[in-house]
């Protein structure tokens, strides 16, 4: 199997909350070179999220179907 990106993000707190709602439907995720970007949670720039290519389609619907554009401004305090 071969991992294709399945969306970027500008930060890793976003690509978790992408990848932890990908695997709560089933579909094991990767966040590109995680550890070397920064042991930081949230590291500003272009982060990958893979998934498996045979997941790339069902991914792309969960995330654009059941997380907002910008999930850091849909928190409320």
């Amino acid at each position: 199997m071969s991992l294709v990106v399945v969306e970027t993000y500008p930060n890793t707190m976003q690509a978790h909350i992408a990848r932890g709602l990908l695997e709560s439907h089933g579909i094991h995720a990767t966040i590109l070179h995680e550890h070397s970007l920064s042991t930081a949670s949230f590291t500003i720039g272009e982060v990958p999220l893979m998934v498996d290519e045979e997941n790339y389609i069902r991914a792309r619907e969960i995330l654009t179907d059941e997380l907002p554009p910008d999930p850091i401004e849909s928190f409320s305090a």
